[in-house]
């Protein structure tokens, strides 16, 4: 999913939970400060989270500056591939397929109600953009360094052993804060960040369980943390740097970023909603090396950082995915292919319930798939179908 660990449990079990609480509050009689916004969310929490955009309140806009994605009238992909790739992703429950070939939009199918316009939750894909930004702010002069102590930000953290944390533990996932994910405990560290009304606070007061660097351990918190340190380095709101720095000079259309309460934190690990047409530039954006239309918008040298894996997994950079786990091995997380990818560079965007934005650079292809949870998937079926039909073709 990155392994997008965001999904809150079933209806039914967040009900039960919700009316314990509620239990516990008339057995004791005591009147207590129950956050009903957090109670609210967890009980009406959507069947199809990542397309019922409207559920998701307050959000706050990031300001684009729109122009047609450029379209390919032709391409060397043999018809018989892409239609064989859009049959496995209409079966896959999915809402839009995209592809980019040689920086052109060459295919675009639409399912379910879903258009060009239509928005969504990108989830876990949002950690990459949080990892561009942090290489912009430090380009700008706002962060030293990925190796500073997050410390020098978050000053919470420098009297305990958070103070040996770096930024670019928190990067590389490998930061050692307590990784409380139970989605069926409404008082663990995820569904807190992710229903509460203040996600900050709850990142923030996150201990450790070990020392950085000795464990992989995709969480959450890390990227709520780093987006902290973001606004605190660089002294705006999230929302207005990720348009300023990123999403106007990738000429994207507006997009929205889900806040914890009006006027309060962002939640940049998980909830950006952008069209699947704005993903496609994000991933020609990793492809040409932060160029757009020939200008420099995010450092080479920085996006070379974020594609060299972690000493601790060497399927993960700073936020984004480097290889398909392929079956019969012993994984923690469930990325899985029948196969390796064919092309050795590729890498991914993964966000809940399979979204992907495939990047290619030596075949200039970028793939993206968005949609709900489907009963299968296997990431080398896309990308490897386009890529086995250009070496079929001698490209």
């Amino acid at each position: 999913m990155t392994r997008l660990r965001i999904s809150l449990t079933p209806k039914k079990i967040v009900k039960k939970a919700a009316a314990a609480a509620g239990l516990m509050v008339s057995i004791t009689g005591v009147a207590i400060a129950l956050n009903w916004t957090f109670l609210r969310r967890i009980i009406t929490y959507p069947d199809n989270p990542i397309t019922k955009v409207d559920w998701y309140q307050p959000l706050e806009t990031v300001k684009g500056n729109p122009s047609k994605l450029p379209k390919g009238t032709s391409t060397s992909i043999p018809q018989e591939s892409l239609k064989e790739i859009t049959a496995y992703a209409e079966a896959a429950n999915s809402s839009a397929l995209l592809v980019m070939h040689r920086g052109k939009l060459i295919w675009e199918r639409y399912w379910r109600g879903f258009t060009p316009t239509s928005t969504f939750n990108s989830m876990s894909m949002s950690k990459t953009i949080m990892a561009l930004l942090i290489g912009v702010a430090i380009a700008e002069g706002h962060i030293e360094s990925e190796l500073e102590p997050v410390a020098n930000y978050i000053s919470e953290w420098s009297k305990d052993e958070r103070s040996k944390i770096t930024l670019q533990d928190l990067l590389y996932m490998h930061s050692g804060l307590r990784n409380s994910d139970n989605t069926e405990n409404l008082g663990s560290d995820l569904v807190q960040m992710f229903a509460s009304t203040d996600a900050n606070a709850v990142a923030i007061k996150i201990p450790t369980v070990q020392s950085p660097k000795q464990v992989f351990d995709y969480n959450n918190a890390n990227t709520q943390i780093l987006g902290e340190v973001l606004e605190r380095a660089t002294g705006e709101r999230y929302a207005d740097y990720l348009s300023t720095r990123l999403w106007q000079p990738l000429e994207a259309n507006n997009a929205k970023i889900w806040l914890d309460r009006p006027q309060g934190n962002p939640k940049p690990f998980c909830c950006l909603f952008a069209t699947p047409r704005d993903w496609a530039r994000v991933g020609q954006l990793l492809l040409t090396k932060g160029q757009v239309k020939g200008k420099q918008i995010i450092a080479s040298d920085w996006l070379d950082k974020m594609i060299q894996a972690s000493p601790l997994e060497p399927k993960y950079g700073y936020h984004v995915w480097l290889k398909a786990r392929t079956k019969g091995k012993t994984e923690v997380y469930d990325r899985t292919a029948s196969q390796p990818f064919l092309a050795q560079d590729t890498i991914y965007l993964d966000g809940k319930s399979r979204q992907r934005v495939y990047v290619i650079p030596s075949y200039d292809l970028v793939i993206v798939r968005i949609g709900e949870q489907p009963e299968q998937w296997d990431d080398a079926v896309i990308p490897n179908t386009l890529v086995g039909s250009l070496l079929n073709n001698q490209e």
